[in-house]
């Protein structure tokens, strides 16, 4: 008996989810139900495995890239002895020139190009007589511009003085970012005119407001149809990011380094 009222239960049950089905899934619903269409998104990075075309231009350890989109150029920095310190890629791969003059050790790279100059930024925190400089070069190696004291660290503004150097970057309008202290004994960030003058400086060593523990890299970046500029400062040892707006005034730099922001609107 008490078989029978379970297969009897069971029968019950299938039909309610007939009814139950045709209701919430029928024709006339479906149509009115929106769903979502599943897509897969393109790839935004794929690996070049033929890219450089001949691996043994790569005869150091390489540091740092700096991509001249302009111009397609890609710039490649590597540390070592008796090795070219900068190797120059079309974008396709073929090496076009190598350099090793002037250049100690290395750490950053920035590509600053316009229709008529072909530029690259370095920082160099070699200990040697190149060293704690930040240097401007065209495409071919040739010398053009050297920020700091070459061969001799410290904090004087004048003459400027960097002590390891780790990162720059570069405005349209030419003006320039720079974090000084990778380690060293500035924990700073510059901000340069394309004259190359102190336009401001905020930072000094620790973990509190308005102090900074070995910043790393520094870069802009655009938000939303009205592009406002905010400032990246990445710290090595504290893992985070500060922001702050670059058009305030720098006093506002360092007042937030959990990776909040900084002068928030």
């Amino acid at each position: 008996m008490a078989r029978c009222w379970v297969c009897a239960a069971g029968v019950a049950l299938f039909f309610a989810s007939l009814v139950l089905h045709s209701h919430f899934c029928g024709p006339a619903v479906l149509k009115k139900r929106p769903f979502l269409k599943w897509s897969t998104e393109k790839m935004l990075y794929r690996l070049d495995l033929g890219w450089p075309r001949f691996s043994e231009s790569f005869t150091g350890v390489t540091f740092c890239v700096a991509v001249d989109s302009l111009n397609g150029l890609v710039y490649v920095a590597q540390r070592g002895d008796n090795i070219p310190k900068v190797l120059v890629f079309t974008e396709d791969g073929y090496l076009l020139r190598s350099w090793n003059h002037t250049v100690d050790t290395p750490h950053g790279m920035f590509a600053s190009s316009t229709p008529l100059e072909q530029s690259v930024w370095i920082t160099d925190v070699g200990s040697g007589s190149y060293g704690h400089t930040v240097k401007k070069y065209n495409s071919f190696g040739d010398l053009v511009q050297v920020l700091g004291t070459p061969g001799k660290k410290g904090t004087a503004l004048n003459p400027l003085q960097f002590d390891n150097p780790a990162e720059l970057y570069v405005e349209d309008t030419e003006d320039i970012y720079i974090v000084d202290g990778d380690g060293g004994l500035n924990n700073r960030l510059i901000k340069l005119s394309q004259n190359f003058m102190i336009l401001w400086l905020r930072g000094e060593n620790g973990t509190g407001p308005a102090k900074f523990n070995i910043p790393h890299s520094v870069t802009l970046d655009s938000v939303g149809r009205v592009k406002m500029y905010c400032l990246y400062i990445w710290e090595r040892e504290s893992v985070g990011v500060m922001k702050a707006d670059v058009a305030a005034t720098p006093s506002s730099l360092g007042n937030d380094m959990n990776g909040e922001d900084a002068n928030a609107k």
